[in-house]
């Protein structure tokens, strides 16, 4: 019990609001540059490969949603930078899947990872106002997104994260097993402390998609300074 009474204090809950002040705007965007910057290198460093390129798209994506998120709390903009967001947001999961493809040489649910992918792109541009109900909460974003809505993205969105996993420890082999463990680090390196702030904070619940996000940054480091070399070494 003291253990997870420390996580509550961490987080920061007073019954009101919780203060995650490493997700503020001026972190927003640091984590926008850093990642930016991980990216370049990893084309530079790389040589535009079709690894390097889908891990530095990915990277950049991840910045893509940092600079909205950024611009939702320094911007009167309400109309495109929520759009903007969600549309980087929304092709992660798949580019992950595809970046995976790479390394384990299969394409499972891949084509229906894109049709799913594409289908939610076009309903965010067609029904922006599906996501205008945004709040920069000063230390991350909260969005009030329909409930149906964000049901049926939640499915899709951890579905093809999961789906990532599997692929990763169903195709294990000795001459991938580096990059794989890497990959596996990375989807982990966010998607569990999201989970425990998920379950120890409800207030936050509705700024999921910031959350993940700001976590990710561990993913970009990974993935940039560790899988991606990993797969070269092969």
């Amino acid at each position: 019990m003291k253990i997870l009474e420390k996580i509550e204090r961490f987080l920061g809950e007073d019954n009101r609001k919780s203060r995650f002040y490493c997700f503020t705007p001026e972190v927003m965007i640091a984590t926008f540059i850093i990642e930016m910057i991980l990216a370049v290198y990893v084309l530079v460093r790389y040589k535009m490969s079709s690894f390097s390129r889908s891990a530095a798209a990915l990277v950049i994506l991840l910045a893509g949603f940092q600079l909205a998120e950024y611009k939702i709390c320094t911007d009167s903009d309400f109309l495109f930078w929520p759009v903007f967001g969600f549309i980087m947001i929304t092709i992660l999961p798949v580019l992950g899947l595809r970046l995976i493809s790479l390394v384990t040489k299969t394409r499972h649910f891949l084509n229906i990872g894109y049709l799913a992918m594409i289908s939610f792109m076009v309903f965010f541009i067609l029904s922006p106002q599906t996501n205008q109900n945004v709040m920069c909460g000063g230390n991350y974003i909260i969005f009030g997104t329909e409930e149906r809505v964000a049901m049926l993205y939640a499915i899709y969105y951890f579905l093809f994260l999961f789906l990532g996993i599997f692929e990763v420890v169903r195709h294990e082999r000795k001459e991938t097993k580096n990059i794989s463990y890497w990959i596996l680090a990375g989807y982990l390196s966010f998607i569990l402390p999201t989970g425990i702030v998920y379950l120890m904070s409800p207030a936050t619940r509705q700024a999921v998609p910031s959350i993940m996000c700001g976590f990710a940054i561990f993913f970009a480091l990974i993935l940039a300074l560790k899988a991606v070399p990993a797969y070269y070494k092969r």
